[in-house]
């Protein structure tokens, strides 16, 4: 049971003299702002933090106006004679107050003063009842607690000459203070208008835990138990969605309530208007969620209302969608909690400026060969929308609390991508929280047919997670009763693949080939080579299709690398395959085995797709055509990718994991085996190699000569390392044999095979 903290109410400050008004704050303006706080309200929680109201252009390129960049802290007041403290809690944990351990853990996590102001005279007030603090320098400074950028930031000295307290503004439960900072004596001259907050926190709500089969956002609490281990209890992030107390009944029984506080998210004007309705539906596709838990209209999204003086978009009760004019290709989705509880606070959607650029482009690049309206500069508004609805989905999927589900794209059968009918229902993924963009599987003449391009608007799995998290279990007592009761969401699915959750992972090469982004079906092999299918035929059209459009240099240069890209990004995504495991997330039990090695006939099998298609990639993407318009140097970027491919497969990622893997079984692929198999492919000196295959050659000795990492001084190579630098060695005295021997018969290119030799260099 979570220790549970009493309700704080605050009592906002504003630049007007006010009546009191309870037990809140409130402000004095008699020189300069002064807090008058309560008794009540000392000791109890607060969340401090700050949001970017403007900001000058040099560090716009990188934050932005909008943004909270900082998460935001917990404080507390209290009080010490004539001293009123502001402490900061940074450690959250749980244990219950009847435990004999409680007072021993109070007495070690006591919390301590960030601030301290000076309790002016209570004239005119019962002493006893209020403290009156002067915090016009306190906020007249940077507040280091709550300062919403990070210290790298170059900004000056803070000139007071510039600076000011522009506002400060009231509610029932917390208030906003806007200060303009401006420096002088750095670099470039830079200012930036800050709107700080203090929130009560409400008393915490029943924390949820964690399940590695959904996948959500966490928090860690330390659990104190006397005469147990100290052991962190995953929390939740989600929004505090329950029915109102005159609905609960109705509820029960299993009929649509209202939320007694649905999830309200305002567009940001920038926008374009026709993007708007698009961005509404992206938002509210996740009712359709709520509904199958009960609620109705649980989320909703609005325009910002008109000719409302008292709106305020930067205020932390106010949820957006929020467009950030930064010269940037992303968007967001971005949340701010209770650390006491995991309830998400408030949420945004962040849409930098060139996402859409990134979305056009992915639409080009993944579906052009099939769909003709994909090769246009400006898309029609329902292709647009249509795009736009997708991002802005799955970026308030992150506001609902979830992380990335990689493993959702290899739920479906790759022939299943070029059903009219299943695509329809299904779409391109099991989950809109993949990385699963457009419909490369898709073949000319399959559009015709019917088969749909994009994503679905939400997937199954997006069901069962967002009742993972927002189902209410009346009859669960505790947080320990609703996990067993929530288990069973995942049990009544089995084995079923669309019900699978798999987390993103932030490398070149993943561990577990069924968890990637950018892949599609559970044949990466097979939709790799239906992708490369269509690139090739995008890329023979590059030069007819852009002129069709009227496009001009810049969109041919553009397109031809988003191609590139595309092109050996397939190749890559099949390298995964090579002493990889799939991995099955959940309670031993669940599954036979967590960790399942690639079957070594599919790993061979992905390994010879993708030296096959590097060797004759460069007839594709070199395109000699593009030259007079590019410039001949921008070959240089097919070679960049070709030797990055011949790395990856030589790296430090995919060499330790098959020595890892070869070590639980004989029958898995080893390194031996894997490198007799790339040398035979890549160096093949019996033909006269062309200008691709010389630079693939050449960046698979290099790379060969790199993974080779002898002793140096006393440092040891150990572990799986070492049997990786064992195998290179023996792998590159063989390739030493094999060149020597054709330089020895004198036949073929003798210079190229000596200056290979020359590249086989392992002394330290």
């Amino acid at each position: 049971m979570v220790k549970t903290l009493k309700l704080l109410v605050l009592l906002l400050i504003i630049p007007i003299s006010v009546a009191a008004q309870g037990d809140f704050i409130k402000i004095k303006t008699d020189k300069g702002y002064k807090l008058v706080i309560p008794d009540k309200v000392l000791g109890k929680d607060i969340l401090f933090g700050s949001r970017i109201i403007d900001i000058s252009e040099p560090s716009a390129k990188v934050y932005a106006a909008g943004q909270m960049r900082t998460p935001p802290v917990v404080i507390r007041f209290t009080k010490s004679g004539k001293i009123l403290r502001m402490e900061q809690i940074v450690n959250f944990y749980s244990v219950v107050k009847s435990d004999p351990i409680y007072e021993s853990i109070e007495k070690n996590q006591r919390v301590s003063a960030v601030y301290t102001f000076d309790i002016e005279s209570k004239a005119g007030e019962n002493s006893s009842d209020v403290s009156i603090i002067d915090v016009s320098k306190f906020f007249a400074d940077e507040v280091s607690i709550a300062w919403p950028l990070p210290d790298n930031v170059k900004k000056g000295r803070l000139d007071p000459k510039l600076s000011s307290i522009l506002f400060a503004k009231e509610f029932d439960d917390h208030f906003n203070v806007r200060v303009h900072y401006g420096y002088t004596g750095g670099k470039e001259p830079f200012s930036i208008t800050v709107q700080y907050f203090m929130l009560l926190l409400p008393e915490p709500m029943k924390p949820r835990y964690d399940d590695e089969r959904v996948g959500y956002q966490t928090i860690s609490l330390k659990r104190y138990q006397s005469g147990r281990a100290i052991f962190s209890e995953k929390i939740i992030s989600r929004w505090r969605i329950e029915p109102k107390p005159e609905d609960i009944a109705k509820h029960k029984k299993g009929q649509l309530v209202e939320p007694a506080k649905p999830i309200v998210v305002y567009i940001d004007p920038a926008f374009p208007s026709e993007w708007i309705p698009y961005i509404k539906l992206g938002v509210e596709d996740w009712q359709k969620a709520f509904e199958k838990i009960g609620f109705k209209n649980a989320i909703v999204a609005k325009e910002y209302p008109k000719n409302d003086p008292d709106f305020d978009p930067e205020d932390i009760k106010i949820n957006c969608v929020r467009y950030l004019p930064v010269d940037e290709a992303n968007a967001a989705g971005q949340i701010w909690i209770d650390p006491r509880s995991g309830e998400i606070l408030q949420g945004d959607v962040l849409w930098w400026n060139n996402v859409i650029s990134l979305i056009n482009m992915w639409r080009f690049t993944q579906t052009a060969a099939v769909d003709p309206q994909a090769r246009k500069l400006n898309f029609s508004k329902e292709m647009q929308g249509e795009m736009i609805r997708y991002a802005i989905a799955h970026e308030t999927g992150h506001m609902l609390g979830m992380q990335h589900n990689m493993r959702s794209s290899y739920a479906y059968p790759v022939d299943s991508l070029r059903s009219p009918s299943f695509t329809k229902k299904y779409g391109t993924t099991a989950s809109i929280m993949d990385y699963a963009r457009n419909n490369h599987v898709a073949q000319p003449g399959d559009l015709e047919r019917g088969v749909k391009m994009t994503p679905p608007h939400l997937g199954p799995f997006d069901y069962i997670s967002l009742e993972y998290a927002y189902k209410i279990i009346y009859d669960a007592k505790d947080s320990e009763a609703e996990k067993v009761e929530l288990s069973k969401i995942f049990t009544s699915k089995g084995k079923d693949p669309m019900y699978l959750f798999g987390p993103f992972t932030a490398s070149p090469i993943v561990p577990d080939p069924a968890s990637q982004s950018e892949s599609l079906g559970n044949d990466i092999v097979k939709s790799s080579m239906y992708g490369i299918k269509n690139t090739q035929v995008i890329l023979s059209n590059l030069k007819k299709w852009t002129d069709e459009v009227g496009g001009d240099r810049d969109v041919l240069a553009n397109r031809y690398d988003a191609l590139l890209k595309q092109y050996y990004r397939y190749l890559s995504l099949s390298l995964s395959y090579i002493g990889g495991e799939y991995e099955y997330q959940g309670p031993i039990g669940v599954f036979s085995e967590r960790f399942v090695p690639v079957d070594k006939k599919r790993q061979l099998e992905a390994l010879n797709f993708v030296m096959d298609e590097l060797l004759t990639a460069g007839k594709y993407t070199l395109r000699q055509e593009l030259f007079p318009i590019l410039g001949a140097t921008y070959a240089d970027n097919v070679y960049k990718r070709e030797a990055d491919v011949v790395a990856a497969m030589l790296g430090n990622i995919l060499l330790p994991r098959l020595a890892e893997s070869s070590s639980f079984s004989s029958s898995n692929l080893t390194i031996d085996e894997y490198l007799d198999v790339v040398d035979t492919k890549l160096l093949n000196l019996d033909q006269v190699p062309n200008a691709f295959v010389k630079n693939i050659q050449i960046a698979y000795i290099q790379s060969l000569a790199l993974a080779y990492k002898p002793k140096k001084g006393d440092e040891i190579i150990s572990g799986f390392n070492a049997i990786t630098a064992e195998s290179v060695y023996k792998r590159i005295s063989k390739t030493k044999s094999k060149i020597n021997s054709y330089i020895s018969n004198g036949s073929g290119d003798t210079e190229y095979f000596m200056y290979l030799m020359s590249l086989l260099k392992t002394e330290n």
